[in-house]
């Protein structure tokens, strides 16, 4: 459906994907566009990759997109063949996420209830009931700023307050030397 007054788009159904020179996001219920504000937002198990395989997914995605590089005012025209797509010549200036976010680097995986990614700086923060699982470890606590570019998550804890978790220590020769009297492996 699109709102021709509005400069509005709804997309429900199969499918659904906006894709810029940078990033796609897809939804499963329901993918909404609004070209006058420069924001879509995507419902329903929302995905955003970037072409380096950054990933964010949440219940509910809001991705504010600002021109690649400033044009002239132009009139908003609906979508037909041979028209620009939504998304087109355009990039993505900071996506919110909302309900069971969960943000990906190559070695971690963060979850919590809403996120604020900033592809300027490629640093998501993720705050509430935040998780932070790498392997077999895990920390817990209130807020994580994860660098998707270099895939360093960061634990920020509140004033006063502490984060926890579960380190599992490593296993075979890197366990480090052995107590005195016991057999060894040697190095």
């Amino acid at each position: 459906v699109y709102d021709i007054d509005q400069a509005e788009m709804l997309m429900t159904g199969g499918g659904l994907r906006l894709t810029t020179p940078s990033q796609v996001l897809t939804a499963r219920d329901s993918l909404e566009y609004w070209s006058q504000k420069r924001m879509a937002v995507a419902r329903g198990n929302a995905v955003a990759v970037t072409t380096d395989a950054r990933r964010l997914a949440a219940d509910v995605l809001v991705a504010f997109i600002e021109e690649d590089q400033p044009a002239a005012p132009r009139p908003v025209v609906p979508p037909q063949g041979g028209a620009e797509p939504p998304g087109a010549g355009s990039k993505l200036k900071r996506m919110e996420a909302y309900g069971n976010v969960e943000a990906r680097t190559a070695t971690d995986i963060v979850r919590g209830d809403r996120a604020v990614y900033l592809p300027a700086t490629g640093v998501a923060r993720v705050l509430g009931n935040v998780r932070v699982t790498s392997g077999q470890n895990q920390i817990n606590g209130p807020a994580a700023d994860v660098n998707m570019r270099t895939g360093v998550t960061r634990m920020l804890a509140d004033p006063g307050a502490r984060v926890q978790g579960v380190i599992m220590p490593n296993s075979g020769a890197d366990a480090g030397p052995p107590a005195a009297g016991q057999p060894g492996v040697k190095r």
